[in-house]
């Protein structure tokens, strides 16, 4: 038993090492494709400006540490891409869908919210998008401006992630899990296509959420921070339908 132990050990070693030396090799070669980590973070700058400058005062704390949550599942997707673990880079993503809607359901509903807390409470995504589908501040609107539709979508896809149920985030028959600290430009582009649909996704929903507190001169910041992440080709289209003047 004890040279049993000492051979667990010595394979302990060697992974330990291999692991930093392939973390450090991958962020060497992952630097060739440092536009597309620019353009994540630009893009991420809006969920920190949406805690700072609108929720943290606007909402209870317990109802704000969903978006907390949600911002540091983002965080958490782009360090993850950035070392080349795409596929818990990928369920990051999906956390940060989760955290949110599930944020905007409990403004909502401080009971459930009190529920939850306590551990009596429960919600799916399936029932959470569809109670945000009928919500006043949502059904009269296009699928375009709300970002609901582009989300169900974004879910879906990271779900396979999740559950390992594409042939591309299973397990090899070795346990070597595919994409686990890999330098793939393929497998970047598809990461920062998913991010950049689901956080552009979210500020729509946000921004129809609280539309009341970014129209005029209102939150000048917050405006500036989202434009960096919503197309300037949807800006006319959510001027018209939410009154929110973003800069190009």
């Amino acid at each position: 038993m004890e040279q049993f132990k000492l051979e667990v050990l010595a394979n302990f070693e060697r992974t330990f090492v291999a692991t930093r030396v392939g973390i450090e090799t991958t962020l060497q070669e992952l630097e060739a494709h440092k536009e597309k980590y620019a353009s994540s973070y630009h893009r991420l700058v809006s969920l920190q400006a949406w805690r700072s400058e609108l929720l943290s005062d606007l909402l209870s704390s317990d109802s704000e540490e969903f978006f907390r949550e949600a911002h540091n599942d983002a965080l958490m997707s782009h360090a993850l891409a950035r070392q080349g673990a795409w596929r818990v880079a990928l369920m990051s993503l999906r956390s940060l869908i989760e955290n949110t809607l599930f944020g905007l359901y409990y403004c909502d509903h401080p009971v459930e919210l009190k529920q939850w807390i306590d551990g009596e409470h429960r919600l799916g995504f399936s029932e959470t998008a569809s109670y945000l589908l009928r919500h006043p501040k949502l059904k009269n609107l296009d699928s375009s401006i709300t970002g609901l539709e582009a989300l169900k979508s974004e879910y879906a896809t990271l779900s396979k992630a999740v559950h390992g149920s594409a042939k591309a985030f299973r397990m090899s028959r070795d346990g070597v899990v595919s994409g686990l600290n890999l330098n793939s430009p393929t497998d970047l582009g598809a990461w920062s296509t998913r991010e950049k649909s689901t956080v552009t996704a979210l500020n729509l929903l946000l921004m129809c959420f609280f539309a009341e507190h970014l129209r005029g001169a209102a939150l000048p910041n917050l405006r500036k921070s989202i434009s960096l992440a919503v197309p300037a080709t949807k800006h006319a289209a959510i001027k018209a339908a939410l009154h929110i003047t973003l800069r190009h």
